[in-house]
């Protein structure tokens, strides 16, 4: 194990007696109890606490595996119990940048969009996959499994912007909830499904080596202390 964590070094974004901001790498999951890690996987919290096993680290929250950058750590349980009732409140501002290819019925749909423009929709697990989320329009009746959870998401900018060589719609988001694929389900249910989602985009580049989605920037309070941390996108963080 010492060796992946010699050949996969992760960049410290921030730190502070307080908090610990890694800049995660697409395709390494957030965390050790993630359903699909196979057993001896490196993760950012096992890569954390192995490279630095005489301290505490708290997972603040997540990021889908496909997603990179900025994964918060508190570094002691009232710090962790602190960030997760701000997480609760929606204290927590987070900025991601997400890409879609262009095409000519995307480019349409564009003009829709009146800036910045909320989307307000539910979440639900698919009744058929535990793999896929489903997001319910208030127009629109379906299948379900559980119960609906609460989704709000804002895009506040959209541009033209090639990605990985792909002639793309690059967003600029705010998630206000946090909520399993949030971004991902509620891009392809406006009709912007991500380039590299391979389970929500219904035709995937076989070239395009990650998911298109990055958590760009994450801002909070914590006693009196005001926190902005970024993530500056690289076409090689996919780790």
């Amino acid at each position: 194990m010492e060796q992946k964590i010699q050949k996969r070094q992760i960049k410290i974004l921030f730190e502070d007696e307080w908090v610990l901001a890694l800049d995660k790498p697409s395709l390494m999951p957030s965390h050790t109890l993630y359903s699909q890690v196979n057993e001896g996987q490196l993760t950012c919290e096992s890569w954390l606490r192995l490279s630095r096993p005489k301290e505490s680290f708290f997972l603040a929250h997540r990021l889908d595996t496909g997603t990179s950058g900025v994964l918060l750590f508190a570094k002691t349980e009232a710090i962790f119990n602190q960030l997760r009732e701000l997480f609760k409140l929606k204290k927590i501002k987070k900025q991601y940048v997400a890409w879609s290819e262009i095409t000519p019925e995307r480019q349409s749909l564009v003009p829709t969009l009146s800036l910045p423009h909320p989307i307000d929709w539910n979440l639900a697990h698919h009744p058929k996959s535990r793999k896929r989320m489903i997001a319910i329009p208030p127009d629109k009746r379906r299948s379900i499994r559980g119960k609906p959870m609460k989704a709000i998401s804002i895009i506040h900018g959209v541009r033209e912007e090639d990605y990985l060589g792909i002639p793309a719609l690059r967003f600029d988001l705010e998630i206000v909830t946090g909520v399993m694929h949030q971004i991902r389900v509620h891009m392809q249910e406006l009709g912007f499904a991500l380039i590299g989602d391979g389970i929500y985009e219904k035709v995937v580049r076989q070239k395009t080596p990650r998911l298109a989605l990055h958590a760009r920037r994450i801002e909070f309070e914590l006693d009196g202390y005001r926190y902005g941390i970024e993530s500056e996108y690289q076409e090689d963080s996919s780790g």
